[in-house]
């Protein structure tokens, strides 16, 4: 192969990266979004499919809008990249409003996007897990609400006569007699009466009456003595009706119920949990396009000549199904997850995939500390190195001793046979003890035993964790990591050291490179120990280790900073080289050099509130070094601005250029908006468009190339 024409390729192949990444990005980063209430405060948790490394959040006080920023710990399957845009929504409760966790830039600076309804007070940390985020959000004040009055009697309007619909009529007809019943049931302050007639409306269908019933029949229950059961009806009816007069009056009893009360008959019913069931989720449908232009200039026999290509690199439909079934009650929280990317890509000779990421049942008993889920699902700790087909299991309460069972097989997406586990644990207080030991194709793949140490208190956090597989009696993985918040000054402190055999350290590495999917098929070539052997020389090291901080600036603005080391060391050549005339089965890699030490210096100053009540700004920059460039720098400029909970844009211009260490130069700009509007309440439309500009020169020739990408999506809630 020329020079030339292997130059065109690797510009070629540079200029089609973002659509391999949006094609291959199908994983889902969020797991799961809940709401707790803790003491005066509520509690928000984030959680992810994986393990995060926390950086910062901005804004450091009350807002609508809030960013959290954090870096992919490297785990055992670095290809499977996560999607931006994935949304997750919680609704309405009696200490939060409704928010939505929305992912972006998950291949550059990782963040999620929490908007909420209207405007609160919180603060962020690192989940003890390692793989979650708190939300610490402190309820408006209260001021006399338990003391509030409750109304006399409800107004009844006259019943609304429709000739043309007279169905609707006759419901409207049925309402108004019960309605009146339970008012003069309550004029009687014969609760019980009220409750049944206001029920009975409820069962009716839906008609003039329907959203008055919801509202009184509450305030029947609290007459009546039953704050637990009105608290039901009145969550119910903030659930059901967004307007109406009534609307902030629940929302008033309901921040009053919520206080602590003087009767110990009382506080015992305000403890109860109602059993009460519903299903979450949402789909999203999004189209991705690209186009890419690169114009090669070059010397040929004394002449100058320019090669022009052009293909559409991007043409495909992402589609995904996130539904969430739930079941709670004083005993129980269960649920019923199902998670699908479905990818129909329109290019010539294409295929299209699907990609179940979740599917399983999970039953808890809360107040018996045990629990399971079965089926496909990702989970933490334990020594389980991604996705997996089978059951997870526990006994015990983690704070005092908790023992833990795993079993399955692993799911990668690949044709290859997948490896078989299973693994105990032991939790105790902040320490996790695990052993798993997987095979595959019944040959020993992995043994591991592995720690984790969690500290999680106030501001400070830190988790440790250490992998060491007993069969090829290695180090797989460590990993120290932490964050520090300072509150009297406004600064937070976080730190990682992260060092790992990447991929994870197993007998299939060893197909890395040969010429069958089936480690029986090396077995019969060479030995186990050679096997082994084989397995270790196609597996590298990789060491990752970041220092952070943050600074308040003032309420609006805030500075932040990061430096970044990186390096995975060499591989060493593997198998039979065919360049001697003999082939085998393990085929042949050639040695891999180290990619040396990766230096970056990050800053980033980010304002946020500046013009509106949810608007965030973020300007940044960057150094690199690294083996093969001698120097980049990188500019970043950000702006999220959001209207009315209705309307949002999302700008951005990237710029960045390198020189390496061959005599390569190159400069890339990237500007991009995008665009949505909550058209209703459950569904969103958005559209995105960008480009990207490049001009690359070496040695022997020069190329500018020229990509423009866009999306076009929908989203419904339910």
């Amino acid at each position: 192969m020329s020079k030339n024409s292997s130059f065109k390729q690797s510009h070629l192949v540079y200029g089609l990266l973002l659509s391999a990444m949006t094609w291959s990005a199908c994983a889902a980063p969020l797991d799961d979004v809940s709401v707790q209430q803790q003491n005066n405060v509520a509690l928000a948790t984030i959680k992810l499919t994986t393990q995060v490394h926390f950086l910062r959040y901005v804004p450091g006080g009350k807002s609508r809008i809030l960013e959290i920023y954090y870096e992919r710990i490297p785990s055992s399957n670095p290809s499977d990249v996560w999607v931006d845009r994935e949304v997750r929504k919680a609704p309405e409760t009696m200490l939060t409003p409704a928010f939505s966790v929305t992912t972006f830039d998950q291949a550059g600076q990782p963040k999620l996007v929490v908007e909420f309804a209207r405007e609160v007070e919180f603060s962020v940390s690192a989940g003890a897990d390692n793989r979650s985020f708190v939300i610490t959000i402190k309820p408006e004040k209260i001021e006399a609400q338990s003391a509030l009055a409750l109304p006399l009697l409800p107004t009844v309007l006259p019943p609304v006569i429709d000739k043309a619909a007279p169905e609707a009529t006759d419901n409207n007809q049925q309402g108004y007699k019960l309605m009146q019943a339970g008012r003069d049931a309550l004029a009687a302050k014969n609760y019980p009466a009220a409750t049944e007639a206001f029920n009975k409306l409820l069962m009716l269908p839906p008609n003039q009456y329907s959203q008055d019933a919801q509202e009184w029949v509450g305030v029947a229950r609290e007459r009546g003595g039953e704050p637990a059961k009105a608290k039901v009806e009145y969550e119910l009816y903030l659930k059901l009706y967004t307007t109406g007069p009534g609307v902030q009056w629940v929302k008033q009893r309901l921040a009053g119920l919520a206080l602590p009360v003087t009767t110990a008959k009382m506080e015992t019913a305000e403890k109860k949990i109602a059993p009460r069931s519903f299903v979450q989720g949402g789909i999203s449908s999004r189209y991705y396009y690209g186009q890419s232009k690169i114009d090669t200039t070059y010397q040929f026999n004394n002449a100058t000549r320019t090669d022009t290509y052009s293909i559409v690199d991007q043409s495909s439909l992402i589609s995904n199904v996130d539904a969430t079934g739930r079941y709670v009650d004083e005993t129980h929280d269960n649920r019923i997850v199902f998670r699908d990317v479905h990818t129909k890509n329109m290019l010539p000779g294409k295929t299209d995939r699907n990609r179940i990421n979740s599917a399983y049942v999970e039953y808890k008993n809360r107040t018996e500390d045990y629990s399971a889920r079965l089926g496909r699902q990702t989970t933490g700790g334990g020594g389980v190195m991604g996705r997996f087909d089978g059951i997870a299991a526990g006994y015990g309460s983690p704070q005092d001793f908790r023992v833990n069972g795993v079993a399955g097989q692993l799911v990668d997406f690949t044709f290859a046979k997948q490896p078989i586990f299973y693994g105990v644990s032991v939790d105790k207080g902040p320490v996790s003890i695990y052993l798993l030991n997987q095979t595959l194709e019944g040959i020993q793949d992995r043994r591991a035993l592995g720690g984790e140490f969690k500290y999680f208190e106030g501001g400070k956090t830190a988790f440790a964790m250490l992998d060491y597989d007993i069969y090829f009696k290695v180090l797989n993985a460590t990993m120290l990591t932490g964050s520090w918040l300072v509150e009297a000054t406004g600064t937070t402190y976080n730190f990682i050291a992260d060092y790992r055999k990447s991929p994870s350290i197993n007998i299939r590495n060893a197909l890395n490179g040969a010429a069958t999917t089936s480690v029986k098929d090396l077995l019969a070539v060479m030995s186990e120990a050679q096997l082994q052997q084989l397995a270790r020389d196609r597996t590298a090291n990789s060491a990752f280790s970041q220092l952070g901080i943050s600074q308040k600036l003032s309420p609006t603005w805030q500075l932040g900073g990061d430096i970044k080391l990186a390096q995975t060391g060499g591989l060493p050549a593997s198998g039979i080289d065919p360049n001697t005339g003999v082939t085998g089965v393990q085929g042949y890699v050639a040695a891999y050099p180290s990619t040396g030490m990766e230096k970056t210096l990050t800053a980033q100053l980010i304002g946020s509130n500046l013009y509106s009540e949810a608007d965030i700004t973020t300007f940044g920059g960057s150094y690199i070094t690294s083996g093969y460039v001698k120097s980049g720098q990188s500019v970043f400029v950000y702006n999220r601005t959001s209207w009315d909970n209705e309307y949002y844009v999302d700008t951005s211009w990237y710029y960045y250029n390198q020189t390496d260490n061959y005599g390569g130069k190159m400069a890339r700009h990237t500007p991009t908006v995008r665009v949505a509007y909550q058209m209703l309440q459950e569904l969103s439309l958005d559209a995105e468009f960008g480009a990207e500009l490049s001009d690359m020169s070496g040695p022997f020739q020069t190329s500018v190339s020229t990509r423009i990408f866009g999306s076009l999506g929908f989203r419904w809630d339910f």
